[in-house]
């Protein structure tokens, strides 16, 4: 088994032990879940201030959650579609606090060819893409989720998952292409 399964085994178990009426046993979870989920908000644009409530967010609704929870299935995926869905309500109930003059200066400076590092391409990326078609690039890249994990934490089939990260990586190779960049490689 590796790690990650086992990992996940673990979080299962400890689901089991929170339903059953174990608060402790969230402790396991919250532990294992805060510096996937920081990454997670952070690569999808939430500000630092934002994301330490919205992860206690996440961690309350998976929860109360605990007892609809089917321990059958992997944990990740679940908790992730839990934390996408916090993170999209605060989406949508945010309104913009920049002026638009100060958001077309800092687009201008996103803008600058030349990126050598993968920070700065996942940035690049970023400001190039859709948010939907960057935030299944970084699931599948940056938290090496599966297709079928991406479906589950989307609401997709994983067939339309594979097709809209094929659609993604051509995107941000035309947009590499375009800035003078050599393209991503390819993984799946």
């Amino acid at each position: 088994m590796e790690p990650s399964e086992q990992n996940d085994d673990r979080l299962r178990q400890a689901m089991r032990a929170v339903a059953a009426g174990d608060a402790d046993a969230f402790r396991d979870i919250a532990e294992a879940l805060d510096p996937r989920l920081a990454r997670f908000f952070a690569r999808l644009g939430v500000p630092e201030a934002e994301r330490d409530d919205l992860f206690q967010e996440a961690c309350l609704r998976i929860y109360r959650a605990a007892g609809a929870y089917d321990p059958r299935r992997p944990f990740l995926p679940w908790a992730y579609t839990v934390a996408r869905r916090v993170m999209l309500n605060w989406h949508r109930a945010r309104k913009p606090t920049v002026a638009l003059e100060e958001a077309e200066h800092v687009a201008a400076e996103q803008r600058a060819p030349g990126m050598a590092a993968e920070a700065d391409l996942w940035q690049f990326a970023q400001t190039r893409l859709p948010a939907a078609a960057y935030e299944l690039l970084w699931l599948c890249y940056g938290e090496d989720f599966e297709p079928a994990e991406i479906a589950a934490v989307t609401g997709r089939t994983a067939v339309h998952v594979r097709v809209l990260l094929h659609r993604a990586r051509a995107a941000l190779a035309r947009a590499l292409e375009k800035a003078g960049e050599p393209g991503p490689r390819q993984r799946k």
